[in-house]
């Protein structure tokens, strides 16, 4: 296998979950049929065909659970379905969607962590994996399989699009 490709195939999808601009300071809108909020322990259950949407964002899910109790700022927001699905459009006009049984993202170390049958795909790339984590800070994609069970991470990409950005790269640098 080029390994060139596959850095690179790796480095697309990295750089895939990153936010539009205007996504971080957007309004988050969140529609359930049912929903459960607790002012004390300041936790929110959302049940039931759950849309979230913030500008380019979208995450279907059947349930949303809201943790603040860290306080404004330190929220976790855990969605589960089986599978739950996430869309983001990016600022180039593509998409990333990704879907696992549980979608979380930490607002304090602003990671996204695909749980259970994770697939993360961008364009003709894709990773599968049973947990697949992105650091929004650092850009960083984690993939691990499941060795109890045996499993593996898989990456499929397509050399044709590589080989075009690598040579888009290259005619820049001149």
């Amino acid at each position: 296998m080029n390994y060139r490709f596959l850095i690179i195939a790796l480095g697309c999808l990295a750089f895939a979950v990153t936010a539009q601009n205007s996504d971080v300071n957007a309004p988050i809108s969140i529609s359930a049929k049912s929903t459960f909020v607790d002012g004390v322990s300041k936790m929110s259950v959302y049940k039931e065909d759950v849309v979230i949407t913030q500008a380019g964002l979208k995450i279907n899910a059947q349930s949303l659970s809201i943790d603040a109790s860290a306080g404004e700022g330190q929220e976790v927001f855990i969605a589960t379905g089986k599978p739950a699905t996430f869309t983001q459009l990016l600022d180039d006009g593509t998409s990333v969607t990704a879907a696992a049984n549980e979608i979380s993202y930490n607002v304090v170390s602003r990671t996204v962590t695909f749980n259970g049958e994770a697939q993360l795909a961008q364009e003709t790339s894709v990773v599968k994996s049973e947990r697949i984590e992105f650091d929004l800070i650092n850009k960083q994609l984690i993939a691990t399989a499941d060795k109890s069970k045996g499993g593996r991470v898989t990456t499929v990409f397509q050399p044709e699009i590589l080989k075009q950005q690598i040579q888009e790269q290259e005619s820049e640098k001149n």
